[in-house]
Parts: structure tokens; sequence; C-alpha cells
């Protein structure tokens, strides 16, 4: 503890820009974990942070991580097929999916593009399809093989605004 006290007292500039970076970092902390610790579970999220994957929105009225509004809405888009692929984009330009459930047919493979995106939004994933992409740059296509029926989940970074792939 000695030699700590004489670097500080012989420079006290370094003791200041360390309180400096602490109060940054906890600040960071409390802006990244919602204010008030409140969010920081989802319900139904699985531990292990597991992309959560759910069949139905949050509450009426309450946020998702980004802060955008949350609805109960469910909007579906079917994707077309193009030359023996099915293709559909997902905009993420509302802080959400739209659309939030993709049906695709089974056997034939596809192609989902994500638009750009920032924030927890910025980072999508499926632990059911093992894929996930970082959207801060610009759009990023998946590819999919053909796919066996099923409903398959899709998440943001945080696990919080998620969508389904419906594949029938």
């Amino acid at each position: 503890m000695k030699n700590v006290r004489s670097v500080f007292q012989q420079h006290p500039g370094r003791l200041a820009i360390i309180v400096a970076l602490v109060a940054i970092a906890l600040f960071g902390v409390y802006r990244f974990a919602g204010g008030n610790g409140a969010e920081a579970a989802s319900p139904g999220a699985p531990a292990g942070g597991s992309p959560a994957v759910s069949t139905s929105a949050n509450a009426a009225g309450s946020t998702n991580c980004c802060g955008v509004p949350s609805s109960s809405t469910q909007v579906a888009g079917s994707a077309q097929i193009v030359g023996g692929v099915q293709k559909i984009s997902v905009d993420l330009s509302s802080g959400t999916y739209n659309p939030n459930t993709l049906k695709l047919k089974a056997g034939v493979p596809a192609e989902i593009t994500f638009g750009q995106s920032s924030g927890c939004t910025g980072y999508v994933q499926s632990g059911d399809l093992g894929f996930q992409a970082d959207l801060t740059s610009g759009p990023q296509t998946i590819k999919l093989p053909g796919l066996q029926p099923g409903t398959y989940g899709f998440a943001c970074g945080m696990g919080m605004v998620t969508g389904e792939i419906v594949v029938e």
C-alpha cells in the first residue's frame, strides 16, 4: 500500500483518471441493465444465455431491450420462391423484427435477409438453427438448407426481441 500511495502522491492526475474510468464503467453498466435492473431477465428466458424462443410477445405497454415499445401483434410474412430458393427479408428499423413470424415451405432451401440494426438487435442468433450474424455494418443474409416442418426460434443478442420461423 505504501508504494500505491506514493505513486498517487507523486502523480495526482492518475487517481483522477482511475476514478473517472470507474465512474464511466458504472454508468455504462447501469444504462445497459435498463436503469433499475428490472429488465435484467425476461419472463420465460432460459438460463445460460441461450436465445429465448417465444410464442407470445411482451405484455402490451412494455418496452423491449432497446427501449422500443413492444406490442402483442404478431406479424407474419411468407417467403417467395425464386429460382428454387425461398427468400424473405426482415426489417429492423423499428427495433423489432418485421415480420416476426417467417413462414417457409419444408424441404426448400431458404435465404433470410435481416436488415441493418444497432443496439441489441444489431445481432441476430438462433440456437435452434445454429446461426448468428452481426447486423451493425449492414444487412446480412442467412442461408438455410431445406428444413423439416416445425417452429424454430431466433432472437436479438440479448434474447429479448424474438421471432420464429414456421416451416410447414
